[in-house]
């Protein structure tokens, strides 16, 4: 009997066809074979991932073309403090990802970090650490010992977590 992927698989395989081809443009059938799903997980499929900020895509009869969102992005803006934390906590194990730098990279880390513990660092030079809830396209949902917070990512430059 043959397993169904998870619309989390389906959104993983998606994201990594765009980042290696950079786009798709073909029919709709094209695309239900190249990624092995049923017509009726199409939709669902591309409105969840343009939801969350990492693609855009029109359908044009049977043609379909499917491209990461671009955004403009504000460069990140570290404090001196903030670098030499940031640095310390690398040469701890620490991974980092670039809050500049939108899409299916930061989609696929941020999902993999539901109920992890990270540290954001604002462009006013403040951070957080807490445990990260949830995330779309404009906001991360984070507990701190300060409480429950919603996080705008356009204030923040870096966010670092421990594998």
């Amino acid at each position: 009997m043959r397993r169904h992927k998870t619309l989390e698989e389906l959104q993983l395989e998606l994201i990594e066809l765009l980042e290696e081809k950079g786009e798709f443009r073909g029919s709709v059938s094209e695309f239900m074979e190249l990624l092995d799903v049923r017509q009726e997980v199409v939709i669902p499929l591309l409105n969840s991932l343009k939801a969350s900020g990492d693609i855009n895509y029109e359908v044009n009869g049977e043609e379909i073309i499917i491209r990461p969102a671009s955004f403009a992005t504000v460069p990140a803006v570290l404090t001196e403090e903030q670098e030499k934390e940031i640095s310390k906590k690398l040469k701890e194990g620490y991974k980092l990802i670039a809050s500049s730098t939108l899409g299916g990279v930061q989609s696929r880390t941020l999902r993999n970090l539901i109920n992890k513990r990270i540290i954001v660092f604002f462009r006013n030079g403040t951070k957080v650490e807490g445990k990260l809830k949830g995330f779309d396209r404009y906001v991360l949902r984070i507990n701190s010992f300060m409480g429950k917070m919603i996080v705008y990512k356009h204030a923040i430059t870096t966010i670092i977590y421990k594998p």
